[in-house]
């Protein structure tokens, strides 16, 4: 069914259904080039009530019924023509001056209750200045006036970002490190500011059972710092503080379920302390302050990499059996790329695995294109294979700085003939056992990320995504309050040495946190649309799933799928030899469309990881 751009825009209902075939989610709109374009105005933005789809193959498929006609019909009245008869009856009364005072009077009547109308039961629209979506509604809030304040959306991002590491700590935070994406839409341009971790350059062949050994270098700070030096309006001061009130004044536990898997692990006293006071959970609303992360983030950033804290760093990683140092703090480096490809997709470069992700896309376009009439269960079925063959092309994109080779499995992850290869090969018939499977996957299971989307007045699309890599990271909590990475845990492992690590000097592991921006194929007309993951178990896989919908699958669709049973799909599912796994999951995607001054709020969840 085909989906107006006013419906699109204006839809406020809540969707559950099967798989991932969403007309609200369509961008096909990209494509035309019928309409004008009209120039973006800084004011106003109007912000449409947010949508939220949720995806699993374990949904119910939405039942769709025609719409039926709202306005009258000629049948409607072919019955009633035959009473309407000639009369002589006199019709002074409605001589021309009174009938003007009463059309008048009706007239206004009917405008006043309108706009009463309006404003009590018409939609939420509001003159706004920007609009930014977190994965906490505090962190929302805050970014949100950092906009209404007069700052950039970078501002904003900075800030929500900076909120999550407070409210998430087993997200996110100053210990851990990731990625923006930046499009700035008048200059077509668009940025990756890296500050992902690296590893410590005395680290050669370790084994990883120490909790020291897995914490990288953070880049959060520094990353974030850089961003606002090139994109900035308020001061780093003053963007900064208002995370540090959250810290300092407290804020209500919401994932207490975080904080229970860990609880069995070998744990720090000051982690105890701190998420597990009297060896008992914190409960779900439970209140926590950390005034000595307020104080780190106040603190700035010449004492985090060359100052006390750097040393409270070292001092902890090294009373863990880790061998990070304060030198290998002061010399991180921040990566600034500019795309110089012009492509609709912008994702990040190596190490990041942004390229697997187009490369699962190419897959599935080539799979659409050559197979007519797939069933639901089916697409689920190529959409892993995809994922599955995207991984093993990725494996080496970890060491873009050290591997000649890396810029030519670049290019062949993105072009279209080693697709057309892959699909040859792709065994429809029955999955390849596990010892087949990339190994980057199964590193991944417990990423989690905190994830920041803005689009504000100032014509520049933000997409950041920060993580400690698993839960709580490394669980190692300094003094002041800083939870330290787990990064090291990313780099690529072989099943024969498991727990041993092989890095090259100052190697940056390969990336699975997926900012993604997407663009007009042509000029500046048409959808933008800014997206991130918030991780979870197959995190590409998830992320997959809805830019399949979004970009593939629409395409060869023109509706929603008929409601297939459970059963079917599940028995299709396990005659290929994939495991489907129930499980409730954090996996889910946020993002934020534009098009022209209309912005929309996009909410995608996958209630079910679904094939591994």
């Amino acid at each position: 069914m085909d989906v107006s751009p006013e419906t699109k825009l204006n839809n406020q209902s809540t969707f559950s259904y099967k798989s991932f075939s969403s007309p609200q989610l369509d961008l096909r709109a990209l494509k035309s080039q019928e309409e004008p374009c009209k120039s973006f105005h800084l004011n106003p933005i109007i912000l449409h009530t947010e949508s939220i789809f949720q995806f699993g193959f374990l949904s119910a498929a939405t039942d769709l019924n025609p719409l039926k006609q709202a306005s009258g019909s000629p049948d409607q009245f072919d019955g009633h023509l035959s009473n309407l008869k000639e009369t002589d009856e006199d019709c002074s009364i409605w001589d021309t001056p009174i009938l003007i005072s009463a059309v008048s009077i009706i007239f206004a009547a009917g405008v006043t209750i309108a706009l009463v109308l309006q404003i009590y039961l018409g939609e939420r629209s509001a003159s706004i200045k920007g609009v930014l979506v977190s994965d906490h509604q505090r962190c929302t809030a805050l970014g949100q006036r950092v906009l209404q304040d007069g700052g950039s959306s970078v501002d904003a991002a900075i800030a929500g970002a900076l909120c999550l590491g407070v409210v998430h700590p087993h997200v996110s935070g100053v210990g851990g490190g990731g990625v923006m994406l930046v499009h700035d839409i008048h200059k077509n341009e668009t940025r990756v500011i890296n500050f992902q971790g690296h590893a410590p350059k005395t680290l050669g062949k370790k084994m990883l059972q120490n909790a020291g050994l897995q914490v990288g270098v953070p880049g959060m700070l520094r990353g974030l710092h850089h961003a606002h030096s090139l994109y900035g309006s308020l001061s780093w001061e003053d963007v900064v503080s208002r995370a540090a009130d959250v810290a300092r004044e407290g804020f209500n536990v919401s994932h207490t379920d975080a904080i229970s898997k860990v609880k069995g692990d070998q744990l720090s006293q000051r982690f105890k302390d701190t998420f597990i006071p009297d060896d008992r959970v914190l409960s779900p609303g439970s209140y926590v302050q950390i005034p000595g992360l307020a104080g780190v983030l106040e603190a700035g950033l010449m004492s985090f990499y060359h100052g006390n804290l750097s040393q409270e760093i070292e001092d902890e990683v090294r009373a863990n059996g880790g061998i990070l140092s304060r030198e290998d703090i002061s010399s991180y480096i921040v990566e600034l790329l500019i795309f110089v490809l012009d492509i609709r997709i912008k994702v990040p470069p190596p190490p990041s695995a942004g390229a697997a992700l187009i490369s699962a896309l190419n897959l599935l376009e080539g799979i659409h294109l050559n197979e007519n009439n797939l069933t639901e269960s089916q697409t689920h079925r190529w959409i892993a294979e995809a994922v599955r063959a995207a991984l093993l092309m990725a494996d080496g994109l970890g060491k873009p700085k050290y591997n000649s080779s890396v810029a030519e499995q670049l290019s062949d992850m993105l072009s279209k003939n080693p697709t057309e290869v892959l699909l040859q090969r792709m065994n429809y018939s029955h999955t390849p056992p596990s010892e087949y499977h990339s190994t980057v996957q199964s590193l991944h299971t417990e990423l989690l990320a905190g994830q920041v989307v803005v689009m504000g007045p100032d014509n520049l699309m933000v997409s950041v995504a920060s993580s400690l890599n698993r839960p709580f990271g490394s669980r190692i909590i300094t003094p002041s309050g800083i939870i330290l990475n787990s990064l090291l845990l990313d780099f690529s492992l072989s099943n024969k040495t498991q727990g041993q690590l092989h890095t090259q000097q100052v190697q940056r592991p390969l990336l699975l946190l997926m900012p993604i921006i997407m663009v007009p194929a042509w000029g500046t007309c048409g959808i933008y649309t800014a997206l991130s993951s918030s991780g979870g178990q197959n995190i590409l896989h998830t992320i997959t799933q809805i830019m399949s919908d979004m970009l593939v699958i629409s395409f060869f669709r023109n509706s929603l799928p008929s409601a297939e049973s459970l059963e079917e799909s599940e028995e299709f599912i396990h005659a290929k030899g994939h495991v489907g796994q129930e499980r409730k999951t954090n996996s889910g995607v946020q993002g934020i469309q534009r098009r022209e001054n209309i912005i929309k709020v996009i909410k995608a969840r996958q209630l079910f990881d679904s094939l591994i």
